[in-house]
């Protein structure tokens, strides 16, 4: 298999300079709060969880902090049916990277 070489999303952490009220929508969901860092696979990363477990809101603000809309699209397609978003996109500091190549023994 050919190594990938754009680089992708590695993982995704709270900023340590954003002052974070765990008492607040979105941070007071748990596995928002809960989340030091999201790993993120370099083919495939599922987000499984009980229904209004966050896993929406994780991803919408993901999509929001690399430039995307919060409801699909691309960077120059973006569309918007509500106004309201979490303001999770602005404490996330996402890392992204190329995977090494493994070496086989």
């Amino acid at each position: 298999m050919p190594a990938r070489k754009r680089p992708y999303l590695v993982s995704a952490s709270f900023r340590p300079d954003v002052v974070i009220d765990y008492q607040a929508y979105p941070f007071n969901i748990p596995s928002v709060r809960d989340l030091p860092k999201i790993r993120f696979h370099p083919h495939v990363t599922f987000f499984v969880g009980e229904n209004g477990s966050g896993k929406s809101t994780v991803l919408e603000a993901v999509a929001i902090a690399l430039g995307f809309g919060p409801e699909g699209g691309t960077k120059n397609v973006q569309f918007q049916t509500t106004r309201s978003v979490s303001p999770l996109h602005n404490a996330l500091r996402l890392a992204r990277g190329t995977p090494s190549r493994r070496r086989s023994s």
